[in-house]
């Protein structure tokens, strides 16, 4: 295949493009990147994401041009299984096994249990950056199947039962009717279930975004579609804003920090005396 070389003006999108890749620090979608662009005033009709930015892009990334490569943007609609991975000998195994690291529970102790629950599927990267140790955290990706909320709901059940402490959970969403309507029928499925699998647990559902205060503070563009506002429209710091303010006091990070220093000392020791027992079996 020949190399491709875009037009000076495709150039300069796919570059400043990169550039949003590069500014944060996880795994971003293609609609995630237009709203980047058109914000900048690169792209000025919502259109053009389908008819110019996405046929761009995967020119570009099927290609390699310069950085792009087809694993860079975020799909976690599609998943690929695969068996027959494993150590080659004992001696492998050893070496695995040494670099091992030690795991503890970062929600003993916790006050309070945060689950997080949010509809853009292909942002998973930036919520589990910013939400790292959340008890549950499920990407909807549209209109969750009743299978699906039967088992938010068992899994909620069961981290009362283990932990019996107050769980909230935090939803984070589109602002648009669309939107609206997949979070209110989860909430009303999952809490009417949770709560018949645990009488006694105490459950919250609380909204971090998008509302109506969010697109006026930051100037939201309407969606692609035009039938409202969407979560990939926040630019990186707008999003931790939001996430960081709607689950402030639901995480206790300094017995988090605890936690893992404990598994750094333990790991530590672990290491130690495995080195010194094969040394001395060998």
């Amino acid at each position: 295949m020949s190399e491709y070389k875009p037009q000076k003006k495709s150039a300069i999108i796919l570059d400043q493009a990169w550039d949003h890749v590069q500014s944060v620090p996880y795994a971003v979608s293609a609609r995630w990147l237009f709203y980047r662009l058109f914000q900048d005033g690169i792209y000025t009709e919502k259109g053009d994401y389908k008819s110019r930015f996405l046929p761009l892009l995967s020119k570009a990334r099927k290609r390699s041009y310069g950085n792009w490569k087809p694993s860079i943007l975020e799909d976690d609609t599609r998943r690929v299984d695969t068996y027959g991975i494993g150590f080659e000998s004992e001696q492998e195994w050893l070496r695995g096994v040494s670099r091992a690291t030690c795991n503890l529970d970062h929600l003993a102790g916790q006050a309070t249990l945060l689950a997080v629950f949010y509809e853009a599927k292909a942002m998973r990267g930036q919520f589990k950056h910013y939400i790292p140790n959340a008890a549950i955290s499920c990407a909807f990706g549209g209109d969750a199947s009743i299978p699906a909320k039967w088992k938010l709901a068992e899994l909620l059940a069961k981290r009362w039962d283990e932990y019996r402490v107050p769980i909230h959970v935090c939803y984070f969403g589109d602002f648009d009717p669309k939107g609206e309507q997949i979070e209110l029928a989860a909430k009303a499925d999952i809490l009417q279930w949770t709560t018949e699998l645990a009488p006694d647990g105490e459950f919250a559902w609380i909204r971090g975004g998008l509302d109506d205060k969010h697109v006026k503070r930051y100037g939201l563009p309407l969606s692609i579609e035009g039938h409202g506002y969407q979560w990939e429209a926040l630019d990186d710091s707008q999003a931790k804003e939001i996430i960081e303010t709607a689950t402030t006091g639901l995480i206790d990070s300094d017995a988090i920090a605890a936690v893992e220093k404990q598994e750094d000392v333990i790991t530590t020791r672990f290491k130690s005396r495995f080195k010194k027992f094969f040394e001395l079996e060998s």
